[in-house]
């Protein structure tokens, strides 16, 4: 097996569970309320500014100039996609400048960073596994609901968030980051790809604790 299939196999029943979450399913039908999307809105955006920081840390780390290159690149699409997407987004959902600027980060998203943070000054590989596991799961997850909910999605306030993390772009990003991890973890031992699986699967426990820690505000 492919390491991919192998974190895959590891993590499939906490994206399944990711994937009932009451957050999402409340999201795909239309009746999450507003703001309960928006604390996530803005909790989202606090992990991403760090997401990107960890990404441009592990650039001038990376031992491999074309993982240097992705990295950079990768760091560059999320600073991208919160300036054109993320932020207008938050404006829609009247957070202001202000109310991001008092706004602090929940236990669970702090916990979560703090832990790729340093996972990823571990080494690369670590990193990439721990990084990854975040973007491929939303891509798991709204493929999940999408095919469950359909047309009730189609209704749905918030089947943009369904239809970002569906695309064919977000597919094809993940796919080069798979790529990539699998590139830099060639040869490794199997103690070293448990050590990645131990790695992936505490990354989805927090991403689960991450939602749940929006619908109960903590």
């Amino acid at each position: 097996m492919k390491l991919s299939e192998i974190l895959f196999e590891s993590v499939r029943e906490l994206w399944n569970e990711a994937a009932m979450n009451p957050f999402v399913t409340a999201m795909a039908d239309g009746s999450l309320d507003s703001e309960l999307f928006k604390a996530y809105m803005l909790q989202d955006y606090y992990y991403l500014l760090e997401y990107a920081d960890i990404l441009e840390q592990m650039q001038g780390q990376a031992a491999h100039t074309e993982t240097a290159q992705f990295l950079k690149k990768a760091a560059q699409a999320t600073r991208y996609e919160m300036d054109t997407v993320h932020v207008p987004n938050m404006a829609k959902l009247n957070i202001t400048a202000k109310d991001i600027q008092a706004g602090q980060k929940t236990p669970a998203c702090t916990e979560y960073l703090q832990y790729l943070k340093e996972t990823a000054q571990e080494g690369t590989v670590q990193g990439l596994a721990a990084l990854l596991q975040c973007s491929w799961s939303y891509a798991y997850i709204a493929q999940s609901v999408t095919e469950r909910y359909c047309s009730r999605l189609e209704c749905s306030p918030y089947s943009d968030w369904f239809r970002a993390y569906t695309s064919e772009e977000y597919s094809e990003a993940n796919a080069e980051w798979i790529a990539v991890l699998e590139r830099e973890a060639r040869g490794i031992s199997s103690d070293e790809t448990k050590q990645l699986c131990r790695i992936f699967e505490r990354c989805a426990r927090y991403e689960n604790a991450f939602w749940e820690c929006i619908l109960t505000s903590e």
